[in-house]
């Protein structure tokens, strides 16, 4: 009798079944009955081929297998419920043609591996891995979930994700922001940014950091212009500073208040109040003298003009007295495009703006004089000097390259006008808000004093 060893137990079970039966002739077989009965057919004519685990190939593409016998391939009931429904698919589409073998074998080979194809979520999936009849994805840091499909908001889940200033989720990951004014350094913190460290941040003005942040800054009357990264004038005067009339100047303004009214400059500079009225001045001391107390027209109240036939430097000499801050006293020169100047009152003090060919300048010097004294004003052409006196004693003493007298058909002509100027220049007081006594000039040969 032939006995595989694969069913060796078996079959020795049997056996000994057999042996310890009693004899009769209904049990009695032949010797060939007996090996038909007790061996399994080979179907790949393997010696061993009993004693292996089923090769899928063997079992289920050369022949088509049962669930059983795909049972025996496994090992396991999960794997075999997965597996089976499908290669009876496979089957079904290739394996009625021998010209289709090889795509029933990759078919049915495909079949138990779990991750062919991969349900994994490839962008977040590192592997996957086969476990019979299941799988399991490995994730990348940032993914989750059972295929890897859900993105890990580490914003939410690790505390701002460790950020000093902003976290921003990405898909599988996470990125730190800072504000603006601030740089990131390494991948979390944030320092500050010093803007001012680039010499054009502000242009012409002062640059100050700040922490985040910087600002341009301007000294006062001016303000930062982005678009031409400068200081730009501020006009005043678009705020309402002033109660009366308002000058805009650069860096600042000037107040001035009507005194036809009977009103002069607060001691604010900017109020307007009632003032003493002026006394008339004493006529004995000369009685050529001009009062100009309620004179005001916004232009010269007194127009001169001085020719000569020889040239002579500029001198004036003027008794004079005052309870305003501002206002114009005399102008002397020639046209606009010529050498001038013009003597004012600027906060109470003498201020004189000239002109001398291209040079232009503003100075102001001297005591207080607007306290209704009579005090004597004197201007006075000294070589290549321009001085101004105060009751003989100098307050100021500048430089200058021409003269105010201009040549004209062969006369040397000079034009004085009093409580104004004979034209509209940038930056001088127009305006006679004063009340002002004047006495005429002495020392220039003038032919006749006309009022206005």
């Amino acid at each position: 009798m032939w006995l595989t060893p694969t069913k060796s137990f078996s079959s020795a079970s049997l056996l000994i079944i057999l042996l310890a039966a009693p004899v009769s002739g209904s049990f009695l077989m032949s010797p060939k009955e007996a090996s038909q009965f007790l061996s399994r057919h080979r179907r790949a004519n393997q010696v061993f081929e009993e004693t292996k685990q089923g090769h899928l190939e063997r079992e289920c593409v050369e022949e088509r297998c049962s669930k059983e016998e795909a049972r025996e391939v496994f090992e396991n009931d999960p794997e075999t419920d997965y597996f089976y429904p499908k290669y009876t698919a496979c089957v079904e589409k290739f394996g009625d043609s021998e010209k289709k073998k090889q795509d029933l074998i990759t078919c049915v080979h495909n079949i138990p591996d779990q991750c062919s194809p991969s349900p994994c979520n490839a962008r977040g999936t590192v592997r996957c891995e086969d476990k019979k009849g299941d799988f399991l994805c490995h994730c990348f840091t940032g993914w989750t979930g059972a295929s890897c499909e859900n993105d890990v908001d580490e914003c939410i889940e690790k505390g701002n994700g460790g950020c000093d200033q902003e976290c921003n989720n990405t898909i599988g990951s996470y990125r730190c922001s800072c504000h603006q004014g601030y740089m990131l350094v390494g991948r979390h913190m944030c320092y500050d940014v010093d803007e001012c460290e680039d010499v054009s941040v502000c242009g012409t003005a002062h640059c100050e950091n700040y922490v985040g942040s910087y600002d341009c800054l301007c000294d006062i009357g001016y303000a930062y212009d982005n678009g031409s990264k400068s200081c730009v004038d501020v006009d005043e005067c678009e705020s309402g500073v002033c109660e009366g009339e308002c000058l805009n100047t650069p860096g600042s303004f000037r107040c001035f208040c009507d005194g036809r009214r009977g009103m002069k400059l607060g001691d604010d500079l900017r109020s307007c109040k009632l003032i003493t009225p002026c006394m008339s001045p004493p006529l004995k001391r000369n009685p050529r003298s001009l009062y100009l107390g309620r004179m005001f027209s916004a232009v010269p109240v007194v127009r001169l003009r001085f020719r000569r036939k020889v040239h002579t430097g500029f001198s004036a000499e003027f008794d004079f007295r005052t309870y305003d801050h501002e206002g114009v006293i005399f102008f002397a020169g020639g046209h606009l495009d010529s050498s001038w100047i013009v003597l004012a009152m600027h906060r109470g003090k003498l201020e004189l703006q000239l002109k001398y060919g291209a040079i232009g300048r503003v100075t102001s010097s001297g005591p207080v004089v607007n306290d209704g004294q009579w005090r004597k004003i004197s201007v006075e052409e000294q070589g290549r000097s321009l001085v101004i006196k105060i009751d003989r004693e100098a307050v100021m003493k500048i430089a200058v390259n021409g003269d105010l007298f201009t040549l004209k058909k062969g006369m040397h002509e000079l034009n004085l006008t009093v409580g104004g100027v004979p034209f509209k220049e940038d930056g001088l007081v127009y305006q006679v808000f004063v009340c002002m006594c004047l006495f005429p000039f002495p020392n220039m040969h003038h032919t006749s004093m006309l009022s206005e």
